[in-house]
């Protein structure tokens, strides 16, 4: 089998990223670019050598020119769901950026319309495959510090970020923290049952929403998570994973500044773990993962039934920060997608 024709819709400066992890990959192969933006598709051009009868105004358009197996959508959430939609009725498999869509609801509904296609439907969460997070996630498979009590989290970054991400009333949780959330389901490959959450902006904020949060969160098996977030913070940063602490009876896991530490129980000091070498990128591991499903006929590992979990633990914290803190279970979210 050749390499898998992928249209890229969406080219802003984000876009333009994922061109270039694209252009770099070893299985896939860049059929078109479509973007609504005349100057983003001259920078695609200039990026990726692609001739004019390969760059599109529309999605339409792109469809009827070029032979393609996977759309990838990289343009802001509140296009996701149409774009998929379309996309998926012309038989191509679909790969989106996070969030999967701008709100719940249509989370839910293209959810529900994608399953009446024989196609494979993925959000990119590509914090799931670096080094670091993989190996802490088998180590707790392991039982390598015995079952697990509580979590606690930290990141804090001084960040920018501009245009549609900067009109977030919860910017934070919305853009940043739902790679975090992510994280925990996976690494503790458990569901998260309740959360409550408070976010707030410090004066000296240069974001009109809020970009710090604290969140506590309840897992399965009476596992709880203590989160802390800021994007305006000052000081020491963490890395973009996080600083991790995972408390178990025997001991507990540390990552920090992406070292993963082990310090068992009685201990006066900790080991490092070895972390194995990434054979790809975080992003092109997330498209290598949808190509594989295709090939292999299973479902992606971040298939949009496994992301919609993910979603609705963040927009459960965003609507309980909204409600001032008040406690939400994510089943008021998730109903009868939790199966």
């Amino acid at each position: 089998m050749g390499k898998i024709q992928v249209i890229q819709i969406g080219a802003g400066r984000f876009g333009q990223s994922w061109l270039k992890v694209l252009l770099g990959s070893g299985q896939a192969e860049l059929a078109g670019v479509v973007d609504v933006v005349p100057d983003n598709l001259v920078a695609a051009a200039a990026i990726t050598g692609l001739p004019e009868d390969r760059l599109f105004a529309s999605l339409e358009s792109a469809l009827q020119a070029v032979q393609a197996d996977i759309a990838l959508i990289v343009t802001p959430p509140s296009t996701h769901k149409a774009l998929a939609l379309q996309a998926l009725e012309a038989g191509l498999h679909v790969l989106l950026e996070k969030p999967v869509t701008h709100t719940f609801s249509e989370a839910a509904e293209l959810y529900e319309r994608s399953r009446q296609y024989d196609r494979k439907i993925a959000v990119s969460q590509n914090y799931r495959w670096r080094p670091c997070i993989q190996t802490l996630r088998k180590l707790l498979q392991e039982q390598a510090i015995g079952r697990v009590g509580y979590i606690e989290y930290a990141f804090r970054r001084a960040h920018q970020v501009a245009g549609w991400r900067n009109e977030m009333d919860e910017v934070l949780l919305e853009d940043m923290s739902l790679h975090h959330f992510d994280l925990m389901r996976f690494v503790l490959n458990k569901e998260p049952l309740d959360v409550y959450a408070q976010g707030f902006r410090p004066h000296w904020s240069w974001f009109n929403g809020n970009p710090s949060a604290s969140v506590i969160i309840g897992f399965e098996d009476d596992v709880q998570v203590n989160y802390f977030g800021s994007w305006v913070s000052r000081g020491r940063e963490t890395t973009w994973n996080g600083d991790i602490r995972v408390y178990g009876e025997r001991g507990m896991l540390e990552l920090s500044d992406d070292r993963l530490l082990l310090w068992p129980e009685g201990a006066e000091a900790s080991s490092e773990v070895e972390l194995p070498e990434a054979a790809y990128g975080d992003r092109e591991s997330s498209l290598n993962d949808v190509m594989e499903a295709v090939r292999d006929g299973r479902e992606p590992l971040t298939s949009l039934a496994d992301n919609i979990k993910s979603f609705a633990l963040t927009c459960a914290a965003v609507e309980s920060s909204r409600a001032g803190g008040r406690k939400l279970a994510v089943s008021e979210l998730l109903g009868v997608h939790q199966g």
